[in-house]
């Protein structure tokens, strides 16, 4: 086996981070495809793939689509073994799932089948969940449907936030990420087992209830909310008071606030 037979798609610091252990074993993908936000440098909240894939001499393809004739093109060149789309923001076309040879892996930030789709921390928090977790799996042409490799499941603590709970996902998506290259470069066999569909949640493409609090809910579920939108450096939760609308934000960004009595 051809141990850089294989080409990367995605972003965001779990992506940098699998792509960091790529090389560290030696496996070099033959390209790496970024997001189409990732202009080569480093966010506020995470580091550029486009920049590690650079720096490493690695074939990088920036502002193009994964759909695109000329990209699906070039995949189907490369006769990959294996596609890790990994922290990618873009829908894979069916053309390149059925490409490579094993096969398209995803790394989802929830326990599959339940809250497949987006911010799918922010739901399981807004949720009142008191646990998540990470899985890896084979893509498929539904959305986060495909059989399961592989899951770990955490428990989501009180003081958890938006933030710090995509960070949990990261860390443990990265160890997990290891534990199936180590596999796959053994030439072990990769098993896995189709999602029950029975037991399917599916959150589409958003924040919980458009990032606004209701007011008319309990003192709860207006607390997990603003749990779940705490994610800097995106937006906090807000509402909406007289024609203004109003953000909730720790004191810690007022500089030189005190609580005055």
């Amino acid at each position: 086996m051809d141990a850089s037979n294989c080409i990367f798609i995605g972003g965001k610091q779990i992506g940098v981070n699998c792509l960091k252990s790529l090389l560290a074993k030696g496996v070099r993908p033959k390209a790496v495809i970024c997001n189409l936000d990732d202009d080569g440098q480093d966010k506020g909240w995470h580091e550029s793939l486009a920049k590690i894939a650079q720096e490493a001499g690695l074939h990088t393809i920036l502002g193009k689509k994964v759909r695109d004739t000329e990209i699906v093109q070039f995949i189907r060149e490369q006769q990959p073994d294996i596609i890790f789309c990994i922290g990618g923001m873009q829908i894979i076309p069916s053309e390149v799932l059925i490409l490579p040879r094993l096969g398209c892996l995803n790394i989802h930030p929830a326990l599959l089948p339940k809250y497949r789709g987006r911010y799918s921390t922010a739901h399981a928090l807004f949720n009142g969940e008191t646990s998540t977790g990470v899985t890896v799996h084979w893509m498929d042409a539904g959305l986060d449907s495909g059989p399961i490799i592989a899951q770990r499941e955490y428990p989501i603590e009180d003081s958890d936030t938006g933030k710090s709970l995509y960070d949990k996902f990261t860390n443990v998506g990265s160890e997990m990420y290891v534990e199936f290259v180590d596999k796959w470069l053994a030439g072990l066999e990769i098993e896995s087992t189709p999602q029950d569909e029975s037991r399917a949640t599916y959150y589409p493409k958003g924040l919980p209830n458009n990032g606004e609090i209701d007011w008319s809910w309990d003192g709860t579920k207006i607390r997990n909310f603003i749990r779940a939108m705490t994610f800097e450096p995106f937006p906090p939760a807000s509402f909406i008071l007289g024609e203004k609308r109003m953000v909730i934000i720790d004191e810690k960004y007022f500089s030189g606030f005190e609580d005055k009595k």
